[in-house]
């Protein structure tokens, strides 16, 4: 008996030490930190000082956006005695994740941010591809509202309850990538869209606590540039050879059996770029311009190359608004509407300035309604 017992007790030391010794290894490799982002900045973001009670932040659309500052802030101060101040702190090359690291480090924040960005996602590396499975599950666990309460209250409890990974350290300035190959942006896209949404559902929550009114606004595309890339798993020989059925009918001018063939094959082959792209052109020629829209902005959803905002992004800046009760400025559908009438756009990306004029004018009036001027 005594045997048996000293043997149950060695076997149940041994699973103590053991599960012990992966808890003790389990913390040393986590970060503490609430949210699982797989990345962390070597150093923090250097001291900015704010003196404008509207900050814009966001990427190389931001940046431009905030060109038009004057006119935002003249539409805001009409009869005021002083035009309202507006200061910028966006960057090209700046994702998300940069402008959230850059607002952390302000000691005051402004009344109002207007964030515009989401087309630069995919320049820096956040994350060792290897490591999705492990980042989806993290993100899962800290989703889970008990999981949540638990580290805010007790942020080390997160280097148990992660599953440890590399995660990247990032420089100062950030590390752009020139060419992202379809292998890599098939891996990274599902995880990329996961923390664009919580860095933006953090974005919320910051401005929140810091009595900050936020303004997320949506980004234009381009709708008449084609896909720069048709992922490889989205076309077969078949496909191919009715795409230049297709172009070949277009080329004749008979639109009407153009559509009638690619209505039937984007039903057949969803998820094909330059097929949407194709369905779009007809269905505008028909003058079928909403669902020529439609189409062309799955177009640039499904394009398997990175290069700008798309319409994934912004859904999620939609669907975050809407969730959390946040003010959208939707600057895509404005120059969206005026599509089919105009050209709206001066170059691939940028909107012509006309409909920023616009977006400012439309803006500043929101804005004055907010502030009460």
């Amino acid at each position: 008996m005594k045997k048996a017992l000293t043997a149950i007790l060695i076997v149940f030391s041994c699973a103590l030490l053991t599960c012990g010794y992966l808890v003790y290894t389990r913390y040393n490799k986590n970060p503490e930190q609430i949210f699982p982002y797989p990345y962390v900045f070597k150093n923090p973001a250097p001291n900015i000082k704010l003196d404008a009670p509207i900050l814009i932040v966001g990427d190389q659309m931001g940046a431009y956006f905030a060109k038009f500052e004057t006119e935002l802030a003249a539409s805001i101060s009409v009869n005021l005695a002083n035009p309202i101040k507006i200061q910028s702190i966006a960057n090209s090359g700046h994702s998300l994740h940069r402008s959230l690291h850059e607002l952390r480090s302000l000691v005051q924040w402004p009344q109002i941010i207007i964030y515009q960005g989401a087309s630069e996602e995919f320049k820096e590396l956040k994350f060792n591809p290897n490591d999705v499975p492990t980042i989806k599950r993290n993100f899962a666990r800290y989703q889970d509202d008990r999981i949540e309460t638990a580290l805010i209250l007790k942020p080390w409890l997160s280097r148990i309850i992660y599953d440890p990974h590399e995660r990247i350290a990032l420089e100062d300035i950030p590390q752009l990538q020139t060419l992202i190959n379809e292998a890599d942006y098939v891996k990274r896209i599902d995880t990329e869209l996961l923390l664009f949404e919580q860095q933006l559902i953090q974005l919320v929550n910051l401005s929140r606590d810091r009595s900050s009114l936020l303004i997320l606004s949506t980004t234009p595309i381009n709708l008449d540039i084609a896909p720069k890339k048709v992922c490889e798993f989205t076309s077969t020989l078949d496909l191919d050879k009715e795409i230049l059925i297709l172009n070949e009918l277009l080329q004749a001018n008979n639109p009407k059996a153009a559509y009638g063939k690619s209505s039937k094959l984007i039903d057949q082959y969803p998820g094909n770029a330059k097929l949407l792209y194709l369905h779009g052109l007809i269905a505008k020629k028909l003058g079928q311009i909403d669902e020529a829209r439609n189409a062309l902005l799955k177009a640039s959803a499904f394009d398997c190359s990175p290069w700008r905002a798309n319409e994934l992004f912004n859904s999620i800046i939609r669907k975050v608004a809407q969730n959390h009760q946040v003010i959208l400025f939707d600057f895509a559908k404005l120059v969206e509407e005026d599509w089919h009438k105009n050209v709206t756009f001066f170059d691939e990306i940028y909107a012509q300035n006309l409909y920023y004029d616009r977006g400012m004018k439309q803006l500043g009036l929101l804005i004055k309604q907010i502030l009460k001027l």
